[in-house]
């Protein structure tokens, strides 16, 4: 099915919004329980729907990509936000500006090395396919092809979580001493 532009950016706005809402919420959780407890489950989460979204086909609803957008969303925010403030809590306070600004660089360049190996795993799926189809050059094969290929980095972006599950497990709650960061002390 065609989608216009508007379509599927109001398609993934529920999505969007519950990772949003999610955000502060998971900061109290991190607050009390750390971020383990909430980067594993997160990440167990959005490995699932890289799953789930791995199958996609043709036939798949609207609702079902809808539905697996907001499970990612959710386990995104799940670990983003945790991973994020346990990682800059690992500084002085007098070097929390350089941490942010070090994590915002490296979130922009790992966003488009992603970006770039996805297309480039997403433009070999449709080549490989449309390569072993008997009519490449039919809008259905085109898409089925799109598909296949779409399948592929959706099932890489699930080893790349897998890997990151298996990281997780390693890290530790760094316990900021707010008393020492006070300028009153």
């Amino acid at each position: 099915m065609k989608l216009s532009p508007f379509a599927a950016g109001l398609m993934l706005l529920p999505g969007s919004a519950l990772n949003g809402i999610l955000s502060p919420r998971m900061g109290r959780l991190f607050d009390k329980y750390g971020p383990k407890w909430l980067v594993i489950p997160g990440l167990i989460i959005v490995a699932a729907m890289l799953w789930f979204f791995s199958g996609i086909t043709l036939a798949s609803s609207i609702t079902l990509i809808d539905a697996l957008h907001i499970g990612l969303m959710v386990g995104i925010s799940m670990v983003w936000m945790p991973a994020q403030t346990n990682g800059l809590n690992q500084l002085p306070p007098e070097l929390y500006p350089h941490g942010t600004a070090v994590m915002n660089t490296l979130q922009q360049v790992a966003g488009a090395i992603g970006t770039a190996v996805a297309i480039s795993i997403l433009t070999n799926g449709v080549e490989k396919y449309l390569h072993e189809s008997h009519a490449p050059n039919e809008l259905t094969e085109m898409a089925n092809a799109m598909t296949f290929g779409s399948q592929n980095v959706f099932f890489f972006a699930m080893i790349i979580t897998m890997i990151g599950l298996a990281v997780a497990f390693f890290i530790r709650r760094v316990v900021v001493d707010r008393a020492a960061m006070s300028p009153m002390h």
